[in-house]
């Protein structure tokens, strides 16, 4: 048994030396979240939201007043006066060359116009990706309609910056929240996993032999 638990042990150490922590991944935190409805925060904000400072053309901080976030009462509308983003840097976290993905929720402002639109991601080292987002009508303020999308891209740095962007040139666009990073698990990390696993249930079960036989 002691076997089976240095084993686990190695594995979780492994896996946990990992994990990746994206500051304020829903917009909860930072000196705009107790403005109620929605604020334009303007270029280079590094207060207003904690751990994201605000890119060209700035954004819209919105509180659940306005409409609902997928976690917690804060989301982001990636375009303020024209086409906006937000970018974060996450030091010394990666590991070079293993894979990573971001996780994050889009749907879009509520008042828009039905219709395509998108959102480009990108993390230092990763090709940048178009996100599309289709509103309709059933799209409303109390009924964002989140989708989940996954960004994928093979660490160059220890370092990246992660950063999201609306695309097009009008004041509605797409809305973020709710993003975090996550290690892709490697085919033979599955494998050991699944090894620790048979082994814990061999030992379970000679146990419960000996315990029988005795």
């Amino acid at each position: 048994m002691r076997i089976v638990l240095a084993f686990l042990a190695a594995v979780a150490v492994s896996t946990g030396a990992q994990a990746v922590t994206v500051v304020n991944g829903s917009f909860e935190q930072g000196a705009g979240a107790g403005a109620t409805g929605s604020t334009f925060l303007p270029t280079n904000d590094v207060t207003s939201i904690t751990g994201w400072r605000v890119l060209s053309s700035g954004v819209d901080y919105v509180n659940s007043a306005v409409w609902d976030a997928k976690s917690g009462g804060h989301s982001v509308e990636l375009s303020g006066t024209g086409s906006g983003g937000v970018v974060q840097r996450i030091a010394n976290q990666f590991v070079v060359g293993e894979d990573y993905k971001i996780t994050f929720s889009l749907s879009v402002n509520p008042f828009a116009a039905n219709g395509n639109y998108r959102a480009n991601v990108s993390a230092t080292g990763g090709g940048a990706h178009i996100f599309d987002y289709v509103k309709t009508a059933a799209n409303s303020p109390t009924n964002m309609l989140y989708q989940t999308y996954t960004y994928l891209w093979t660490a160059t740095n220890t370092s990246a910056n992660i950063q999201f962007r609306s695309l097009g040139a009008g004041p509605f666009s797409v809305v973020l929240d709710n993003v975090s990073i996550s290690l892709v698990p490697e085919p033979a990390n599955w494998s050991l996993l699944l090894a620790g696993f048979g082994l814990t249930g061999f030992a379970m079960r000679h146990r419960r032999k000996a315990a029988a036989a005795a």
